[in-house]
């Protein structure tokens, strides 16, 4: 379903000169996932997330954007997106995938599950059981 999902992005994309994110290399995934286990506030690494990196490495279309591999990516990347929403105290409990015009799409280490949260308000808005089904709710919502 992901992957159906995607294909029909790209297209989207290639039908507005755009081109698609190309798959993160092996190399960006293991120094992200080092970053990540190094830090012990972050110590925390998610395998969907890394299949979803392998297929593309993060997402910016229509005002959707997941964080990419790119540990240097000061603006779409999961570490320097990361650090910047943690510089709200109550945004501590979260690890951030990505974010929208409305939404935060996030991990709740409390709460152990993935979440959509509202922007600015942070209310919880959507609850998932994975990761891909959190991909997939952001994806279809841009389509």
């Amino acid at each position: 379903m992901l992957l159906d999902i995607l294909k029909q992005i790209a297209e989207e994309q290639k039908s507005f000169d755009e081109k698609p994110e190309l798959p993160a290399t092996k190399a960006e995934i293991l120094e992200l996932k080092k970053q990540i286990t190094n830090d012990q506030s972050r110590d925390i690494w998610f395998s969907d997330y890394a299949t979803f990196l392998k297929i593309r490495n993060g997402l910016d279309y229509d005002g959707l954007v997941i964080y990419n591999a790119n540990v240097n990516d000061n603006n779409n990347g999961f570490i320097a997106a990361n650090e910047i929403w943690h510089e709200n105290e109550w945004e501590d409990d979260y690890v951030f995938f990505g974010d929208s015009n409305i939404s935060w799409y996030c991990y709740s280490k409390m709460k152990n599950t993935f979440l959509e949260l509202d922007k600015p308000s942070g209310d919880v808005t959507n609850r998932f059981s994975s990761l891909n089904e959190l991909l997939e709710s952001a994806f279809k919502n841009v389509l």
